[in-house]
């Protein structure tokens, strides 16, 4: 006999698989831009104050800015990894590309000093080869969430 599992399984089954896998594209991208900005705003902050209470805060902008760069740009992929459900992989490039577009678009605003802490005190393909890598590691922690949250979801519950 040839039957699907989704006819052997009771109804109440079917309605909690269907109310589970409610992360759409949309909802990712959000979730994973709230968490980017909120991550990165409360990383600064606590590296402003570290740097703030050291005896030479300006040897220790750069190091904890870019610090502050990469963990949320995590942050971002674990957002987009725990909502989106369809397509993990176009929705965390385009929030990480949306992320990395915006930095750069603050750096071509501003002069002096702050321009040059924007693009890192690099050149510009230094630069940008370290924006790419901060793309890739955006869709890197995405994607390794939802394996992650899918491997939890998969694992069969013990009743006591």
């Amino acid at each position: 006999m040839n039957r699907s599992v989704k006819g052997i399984l009771p109804a109440r089954a079917h309605k909690a698989e269907k109310a589970q896998s409610s992360g759409s594209f949309a909802a990712g991208a959000l979730w994973g831009m709230a968490f980017c900005t909120v991550g990165g705003i409360i990383l600064l902050v606590a590296g402003a104050l570290v740097a703030y209470f050291t005896p030479d805060p300006n040897a220790l902008i750069l190091p904890l800015g870019f610090g502050a760069m990469v963990l949320s740009c995590l942050l971002g992929g674990l957002g987009v990894g725990i909502k989106c459900d369809s397509a993990i992989l176009p929705c965390s490039l385009l929030c990480a590309c949306i992320y990395v577009g915006l930095g750069l678009l603050l750096g071509l605003f501003f002069s002096g000093e702050l321009r040059q802490s924007l693009t890192l005190g690099l050149g510009l393909g230094a630069s940008l080869g370290i924006r790419a890598g901060l793309v890739a590691l955006f869709c890197a922690s995405a994607v390794l969430t939802a394996q992650i949250k899918g491997k939890i979801a998969a694992t069969p519950r013990r009743h006591r």
